[in-house]
């Protein structure tokens, strides 16, 4: 690759950029002016309406509800009726008659009903009931004086009483608190910033991104000038690297001019309420270490935004694209407004989420220096992953140069097999994630085990043969429903097992950097302990997922990828079987499986072979589960149902023997009927 001419395509992409006067307004000159304007002109009008609230007025209702009437309860009402007087701005009316309409009119705006409780013994105990309107601010400011005024009126009426009684004040109140803020300014600063900046900072990243994505390839596309270029003396992986280069200048420009903008308005906002003076400051430090940890973030998303374009026949589609893209980092971002969620290892490994919960953490000087590094480390990975496949996607010239759009229902009624392309496979995975999420768990919440039965079959199993049944297809050729030969049937247990041991090593090995909660260890646990007996128990967790699972990621879903070649029809359907767990502790062991079981189908034509491994691997699950006690079991497992190192060991030496063998035995049917 010759950076030079990668340079030259930045330069050209850069100075096209620069032209567009809507990107520089959008970019550059929108947030300058947008911050300023958004928190200097917000906090006047909210001062502002404050007061107008405060100044506006309110009525409230003093109602009599007292059961014991003498001088000492009289005496009491009184004086919460004086006190309510007293108030700023609010007009109290003595048992005022029709009330009620008069509430529900608004020309009462809170009603006090005082009552007394008979048959205490000892001093009288008043109740006081307070309705308003909390829906609105003036409801709740009127709230909070008419509670000052109760609390300073209850006050008064407990000292009279230690008086009476010759008692010092002092008797209710032994305590005198003073409080020690032991933060610093910076910190008070960065925990109202950690909230709401890590979803601006990330909003503004991916709307500066997708602002010039969409036109660098799409738009090319569309103006037919992507061939002029690509007849230079630029390779496709130069002109990639100078057009992604591109999309990250203009985000992290974008980053950089609003996190400035915010600064100052801030900065502004600090000196006009004077709490600069009083040593409340910006966490400068805190946005350097941000601006770094933003970098790889930016990259992730000018790859991502790229693909995304490059696949896109115009700029229409491409912006189609970019909307969810858009909304789940949108969503993701907004982790950092709960504030019981704070970073550790294993959400540093979740993408957005890391970067926002890092951000929060920065802010109030919070976080380690290995939770950023598995932040930065582990999205630069899925950069390197996302710039691979834009350079694959690049140099595929049926998707650069595709016309025709494969995926309308026009082409799909003329010819059903062109049912089977990736857009049909995401959308019929996300309808079944989807009903497993909404039906499945309304199921499985009301009754555990017969819940899984009609998930497996109703959601999973049930609509894959509907759909082949609409389309005329013919189930035993398309979900590959052929008999193994007897060789690798026999070499299914010598697979299954180990590759199932060495997962729950890899399973143990997670739990020592990223400990399972005790809440989602107590979920599993119910799971293999249902009150059933072990036979139903093995049908629910083995027999059934390996039927019906198999039959949806390993026959159907697969084949929904295979246009792209097998080996990524292989890892797609491992990547959907692991997210429609829908956990993430068991995504790594789950996708590994998917991987296994998805290769012993396509290497050897038969679904029945990764049906096998599949009943295998659950049922020794529940194996392990139910006799971990037993002294025969004991030898292998450490702790409860943990296995020794040394038995991975060995599995993993059996285990490769075992493949080693079912590949040579194996014919490649699939290529064959390819082929064919």
């Amino acid at each position: 690759m010759n950076f030079k001419k990668a340079l030259i395509v930045y330069r050209k992409e850069l100075l096209e950029l620069l032209r567009d006067r809507r990107t520089l307004f959008t970019t550059i000159i929108l947030p300058v002016i947008m911050y300023p304007l958004l928190f200097m002109g917000f906090s006047a009008i909210m001062s502002r309406q404050s007061s107008i609230l405060e100044k506006r007025g309110a009525t409230v209702a003093f109602q009599d509800s007292l059961q014991t009437r003498n001088e000492a309860t009289l005496a009491v009402r009184d004086s919460i009726f004086s006190g309510l007087q007293r108030l700023d701005y609010v007009s109290a009316l003595p048992s005022p008659p029709h009330v009620e309409q008069l509430y529900k009119d608004k020309d009462v705006n809170a009603i006090v009903t005082v009552s007394d409780s008979l048959g205490n013994v000892g001093p009288a105990k008043y109740r006081i009931k307070v309705r308003y309107d909390a829906s609105e601010e003036a409801g709740r400011l009127l709230f909070g004086k008419i509670e000052k005024s109760l609390t300073a009126t209850a006050k008064n009426e407990v000292a009279a009483r230690l008086t009476k009684l010759k008692l010092d004040k002092q008797l209710i109140d032994p305590f005198r608190i003073d409080p020690v803020d032991s933060s610093t300014s910076e910190k008070k600063m960065g925990s109202v910033l950690g909230m709401i900046l890590p979803y601006i900072m990330i909003l503004t990243l991916i709307a500066g991104a997708a602002t010039v994505a969409a036109d660098l390839v799409a738009g090319e596309k569309e103006r037919r000038t992507l061939e002029t270029l690509l007849v230079s003396s630029a390779t496709r992986s130069e002109i990639v690297l100078g057009k992604y280069l591109s999309i990250f200048t203009v985000a992290m420009v974008n980053v950089l001019i609003n996190l400035f903008s915010i600064s100052f308005s801030l900065r502004f906002l600090l000196a006009q309420s004077g709490m600069g003076t009083q040593g409340l400051q910006m966490p400068v430090k805190a946005f350097l270490i941000l601006l770094l940890a933003l970098v790889p973030l930016a990259s992730l998303f000018a790859a991502v935004l790229l693909s995304i374009s490059t696949f896109s026949r115009n700029m229409k589609e491409a912006r189609t694209y970019e909307q969810p893209i858009m909304m789940i980092s949108m969503l993701l971002g907004m982790i950092s407004f709960v504030p019981s969620v704070q970073i550790n290892n294993l959400l540093a490994l979740v993408p957005v989420v890391n970067i926002a919960l890092l951000f929060k953490a920065v802010m109030i000087n919070e976080f380690t220096l290995a939770q950023l590094l598995i932040t930065v480390g582990s999205t630069l990975f899925l950069d390197v992953l996302a710039i691979w496949a834009t350079v694959k996607l690049f140099n595929t010239e049926a998707v650069l140069f595709r016309k025709e759009d494969d995926s309308s229902l026009k082409i799909t009624r003329a010819n059903k097999r062109s049912f089977f392309n990736s857009f049909y496979g995401l959308v019929y995975f996300a309808l079944a994630l989807a009903a497993l999420y909404y039906i499945g768990g309304k199921w499985q919440s009301k009754n555990l085990i017969y819940g899984l039965e009609q998930t497996q079959v109703f959601i999973i199993l049930l609509p894959v043969l509907l759909v082949l049944r609409l389309l005329k297809l013919k189930p035993k050729e398309i979900l590959r429903y052929n008999l193994p030969r007897w060789q690798e049937a026999a070499l299914i247990p010598f697979i299954a097992i180990p590759a199932a041991i060495v997962v729950a090593i890899l399973g143990q090995l997670v739990n020592l950097i990223f400990p399972y909660p005790p809440e989602y260890i107590a979920a599993m646990e119910k799971l293999f302990n249902q009150d059933v007996s072990l036979a139903m128990s093995f049908f629910v967790i083995a027999v059934l997922p390996g039927l019906c699972e198999e039959t949806l990621f390993r026959g159907f879903l697969i084949r929904f990828f295979e246009g792209h070649s097998a080996r990524n029809a292989v890892i797609i359907s491992a990547l959907l079987f692991a997210l429609f767990h829908l956990d993430p502790f068991r995504f790594v062991p789950a996708f590994l499986l998917g991987l296994l079981l998805g290769y012993l189908t396509v290497r050897s034509g038969s679904i029945v072979n990764s049906m096998l491994s599949h009943m295998i691997n659950n049922g020794l699950a529940l194996f392990i589960v139910t006799f971990a006690g037993k002294h025969w079991l004991k030898p292998l497992l450490s702790g409860k149902d943990s296995f020794h190192w040394w038995v991975g060991v060995i599995a993993l030496a059996v285990f490769v023997v075992a493949i080693g063998i079912f590949h040579k035995i194996t014919a490649p049917r699939e290529v064959k009927q390819c082929a064919e």
